[in-house]
């Protein structure tokens, strides 16, 4: 039994494995099914046999070495002719061929890829299984749509359409189905309808154009331009461009473009009136104006919610007509800088560019603009004196801390205001550019065309003065506040809180200066020039100088100079002095000037009332005359008959030297020194004019001979003779002595002659020599 047992069990094993082996036999026949193939007609040997593989053979992955895509063999049924005419159908090779026709010839078919797409029936060579083969160059392929769909517009972090997200938008809410299924927004293209523009307006002309717009050329090759898609319906296509084994297709439907919600300003009750905020220095705060505009203007916003001032432009209409409207910021100028915010009635236009989630808008309205600062007005004490300086910004701090009525002026706090936030000016008389005198409108004929009137000639002007012209003609100048009573006007400049004030006038009274004058005591040769630093002053203003020297000279003579400031030799006004003292001294000014005077004759000058009359037109201090004589008074043993000459010692000699400065904004001042001028030891030489041949002359030869020497100094002879002296001594042929200190001998006899330096600038070493007049 055990053994029977065992023996069925083997046989089982070995049975169900011959049973299993058969059915793998069976099971790796190609088995054949109904199918669709893409068969191009250019399609090789090889290509056709796989797509017949893949697409009829239902068992592929059954089939084991001996069957594959490349070993199996394929007909179809097939439609042959003959001689054009004569047709049959039959069984032939896929690949095209024939079949038998007797004696009339072939029939010809050909390949199943060379035919038109349908349904052919196929079979695989030596068996008689047919199936059903729906043969195509290509697959069809379609994008179903839906209808009334509404995409809205995406955008960038910048406010700026995102059309790749709008795209894939429109792809993912837009298209319901496409074949092939797989297919996706980066297979197809997504355009819209869209009329091109020319200048910015529509003009007729439609294109399928992509999303983001841009340029296309029409039918007859011109470019256009059309514009980016925007909200609202419009016609989209999606098109599929197709591939190698799928044809292309495309559809178009109606879609609604939705914006952002848009930005709402909701506003307060009009009319609107805002105040201009200023800087403290007097300018306009338009960010600050700007931001009060927005705050008197708008009560809320929607979309979002809570804009404030900081997220919005605020721009006027510099165009004022209307007609075209020129919106700009509220601190730049429009029509060329003819127009300027400021004060007054504009049409204001408040926007908000938006943002990803909300679109931008405006809302334009009539804002009028005033001047709300506080009203600001300068008070002035009476009564004020302070003394002159030349720095112009001392005396007006003098005025501000002095002159204005802090009390009684409605202005800001004096602890937080400063002289630059005045105007403070001076009424002032036109001068001459050169000589400082009072211009009229006699002194230019066409004077009084060029300014418009006499008025003209006496204006407030800056406490520093300032030069007068009109175009290229310079007229004079109004000089700087000087000493006297003066009338002076006060207004304020404006602040962030108030307002400019009106001009205020009042008088103050400038009080002369005190100046110290020192004379450096220096020593120079006469032919030298006196160093710039001999006479200073202080302050150093500009004074009119007038140096006193005197003293004696090498000479043993009583030396007196009077060295005139500069403007008296200027020619205009030697013009105007000239007539004047030669009609009352019988010679000009410019003569006494190079002639010299006495001190008797500068008395009776100094005190002529004419020439004081026309020294004070020229603003020339006379009281300054009185020092002048009182220093000379002061100097011992001199009297009306000692003669002054004018300018700077030309002799060697000590001098004492005065100067008395003259300003009308100071006291007359007054300093003492010394000047020593040298004599030159080294250098001067004296020189015989002429040689005594043998030292001996004729009486006849001696009464015409140069008998004189001439002084040089280095070579140079013409420096000054007159120090050079003479003495002639001897004997006559009779025995009577000669002694002279001026005339030469022309008797027979023997002689002696020495020159040498008396007084004067040069010193040289004396010359000698002795000669015989002879018969």
């Amino acid at each position: 039994m055990l053994t029977q047992s065992v023996s069925l069990t083997a046989f089982a094993a070995e049975y169900t494995e011959d049973i299993a082996a058969v059915q793998a036999e069976v099971q790796a026949e190609p088995q054949l099914r109904n199918g669709t193939a893409v068969i191009p007609s250019d399609a090789d040997e090889a290509a056709v046999k796989q797509a017949l593989f893949e697409a009829l053979v239902s068992n592929k992955d059954a089939l084991g070495e001996k069957f594959d895509a490349q070993s199996l063999e394929w007909e179809y049924y097939c439609e042959g002719t003959r001689n054009y005419i004569d047709k049959k159908k039959d069984w032939g090779s896929v690949f095209g061929g024939s079949f038998e026709g007797g004696w009339l010839g072939d029939y010809k078919y050909l390949a199943l890829a060379a035919n038109e797409d349908g349904g052919y029936q196929v079979r695989l060579a030596g068996t008689t299984a047919e199936v059903t083969l729906t043969k195509a160059a290509k697959l069809s392929s379609s994008i179903t749509l839906k209808e009334g769909c509404t995409v809205a517009l995406p955008y960038t972090e910048n406010v700026a359409v995102d059309f790749d997200t709008l795209r894939q938008n429109i792809f993912n809410t837009v298209v319901e189905s496409t074949v092939p299924a797989e297919l996706d927004v980066e297979d197809v293209t997504i355009e819209y309808w869209a009329e091109n523009v020319v200048f910015g307006k529509p003009a007729g002309t439609h294109e399928w154009a992509p999303l983001e717009g841009g340029t296309i050329k029409n039918t007859i090759g011109i470019p256009l331009e059309y514009p980016a898609i925007s909200a609202g319906d419009q016609e989209i296509r999606i098109s599929y461009a197709g591939a190698e084994t799928i044809y292309g297709t495309s559809a178009e439907t109606t879609v609604t473009i939705a914006e952002r919600p848009q930005v709402q300003f909701n506003l307060n009750e009009g009319p609107y009136k805002v105040g201009m905020v200023f800087t403290n220095d007097q300018g306009y705060d338009y960010d600050a104006t700007a931001k009060a505009i927005y705050n008197a203007v708008v009560a809320s916003t929607v979309n979002p919610e809570g804009l404030t001032a900081a997220d919005v432009t605020v721009e006027y209409n510099t165009n004022k007509s209307g007609v075209i409207d020129s919106f700009k910021p509220l601190s730049e100028t429009g029509l060329g800088g003819l127009v300027k915010f400021g004060t007054g009635t504009w049409e204001i236009r408040i926007s908000w560019p938006g943002n990803q989630a909300y679109k931008g808008g405006s809302v334009t309205v009539k804002v009028t603009t005033t001047d709300s600062r506080l009203e600001s007005v300068v008070a002035l004490k009476s009564g004020v004196s302070f003394t002159y300086n030349m720095d112009v910004s001392v005396m007006e701090q003098a005025i501000f801390d002095n002159v204005i009525d802090w009390e009684n002026s409605t202005l800001p706090a004096k602890e937080t205001l400063s002289i630059d936030d005045f105007t403070i000016e001076y009424k002032a008389k036109l001068t001459d550019m050169e000589n400082g005198t009072d211009v009229s409108l006699d002194d230019i004929p066409s004077l009084g065309d060029l300014i418009g009137g006499s008025d003209m000639l006496t204006q407030y002007v800056p406490i520093e003065g300032k030069v007068y012209s009109i175009g290229d003609t310079v007229l004079g100048k109004f000089p700087q506040m000087g000493a006297g009573e003066q009338q002076i006007r006060i207004s304020f400049n404006g602040s962030a809180d108030y307002r400019p004030s009106e001009n205020t006038e009042g008088t103050v009274t400038v009080n002369k200066a005190k100046v110290t004058v020192k004379v450096n005591s220096t020593n120079i040769y006469a032919d030298e020039t006196l160093p710039e630093s001999f006479i200073t002053t202080d302050p150093a203003d500009k004074f009119d100088l007038y140096t006193i020297y005197a003293g004696v000279t090498s000479n043993v003579t009583t030396g007196i100079y009077l060295d005139l400031p500069e403007r008296y030799t200027d020619s205009a006004i030697l013009k105007l002095l000239d007539p004047i003292v030669e009609k009352l001294y019988g010679k000009s000014f410019t003569q006494m000037l190079n002639d010299g005077v006495t001190v008797g004759e500068l008395r009776e000058l100094f005190s002529t009332q004419e020439l004081l009359d026309l020294l004070d037109k020229l603003n020339i201090d006379t009281g300054t005359f009185g020092q002048i004589l009182t220093v000379i008074n002061k100097l011992p043993g001199v009297l009306d008959s000692v003669r002054i000459s004018f300018g700077t010692p030309n002799r060697a000699g000590l001098y004492t030297v005065a100067a008395v400065t003259d300003n009308k904004n100071y006291e007359t001042g007054v300093g003492m020194g010394f000047l020593l001028v040298k004599m030159r030891f080294s250098g001067p030489k004296l020189t015989w004019n002429a040689d005594i041949p043998g030292g001996k002359l004729t009486a006849e030869q001696a009464k015409t001979f140069n008998f004189g020497a001439t002084l040089s100094y280095n070579g140079d002879t013409t420096v000054d003779q007159s120090g050079v002296h003479y003495l002639y001594s001897g004997m006559t042929s009779k025995w009577k002595i000669y002694s002279s200190t001026t005339t030469p001998p022309t008797e027979p006899g023997r002689y002696v002659v020495t020159v040498c330096i008396l007084g004067g600038n040069y010193m040289a070493a004396p010359i000698t020599r002795s000669f015989q007049i002879t018969k």
